[in-house]
């Protein structure tokens, strides 16, 4: 399976790891699996890292993974997405044009590190 779904920051945050090319059906097993454990207040931010995901078809493709994650988890816990360095940034501004307007709870990182400060920071907030 090229998604993985495990609790880092010691089982405070959900990590979606992907990498090579994802399927919608591993897609919508680590979305539901995440989303169950969002619903049941086990974790406080999602970093869902791509950082190694090849480009899929299309962008339109990689966007409505995105974008079905996205509402599916909803806005009840903040979600930092690393996008992949494997995509082009024209490549990466058309997955964007898809997914449209990100909610406030949600952002897209360059640097895993620069997106779980940022979990960091939204999640001490909200508690």
């Amino acid at each position: 399976m090229t998604i993985r779904v495990n609790l880092i920051e010691n089982g405070r945050f959900a990590e979606v790891l992907s990498d090579g090319h994802v399927t919608r059906r591993e897609a919508g097993w680590a979305t539901e699996r995440v989303r169950e454990m969002v619903e049941a207040g086990e974790v406080a931010a999602i970093l869902a890292d791509s950082t190694d995901t090849e480009r899929q078809v299309s962008p339109l493709l990689s966007g409505e993974l995105i974008e079905g994650f996205l509402l599916a988890i909803g806005t009840s816990v903040p979600v930092a997405y690393v996008r992949p360095t494997r995509w082009s940034e024209t490549y990466f501004a058309r997955v964007r044009d898809h997914v449209g307007e990100l909610p406030d709870t949600a952002g897209y990182f360059t640097a895993r590190e620069d997106a779980l400060d940022w979990l960091r920071t939204r999640s001490c907030a909200d508690a």
